[in-house]
């Protein structure tokens, strides 16, 4: 799971969930993000191919599979091309 909290382009915060493990709307979803809300988060930003950041959030995952799903669910389809991950030097790191 991960929440999109910043559009940096139109200067919007905002707070947005999405998972590709359940449908918006369902139980199963609202219990998500109770767990979501409760687990550690990994800070992310994706950017464009001039290495523009476009959206900053948070995942459940930095590491796996799933640490793609911001981008693969939400940035590709705003021309993103790139995830990285705030590592513990407080330094953003490709994914």
């Amino acid at each position: 799971m991960f929440k999109i909290t910043e559009n940096c382009l139109e200067k919007k915060n905002f707070t947005e969930y999405f998972s590709s493990e359940a449908k918006k709307g369902t139980e199963e979803f609202n219990q998500l993000i109770k767990k979501f809300e409760s687990e550690p988060q990994y800070i992310f930003r994706m950017r464009d191919h001039d290495q523009e950041v476009y959206y900053i959030g948070y995942s459940d995952d930095c590491t796996r599979k799933s640490g793609f799903d911001p981008l693969d669910m939400y940035g590709e389809y705003y021309g993103c091309i790139d995830i990285q991950y705030l590592n513990a030097n407080g330094e953003y790191e490709r994914l």
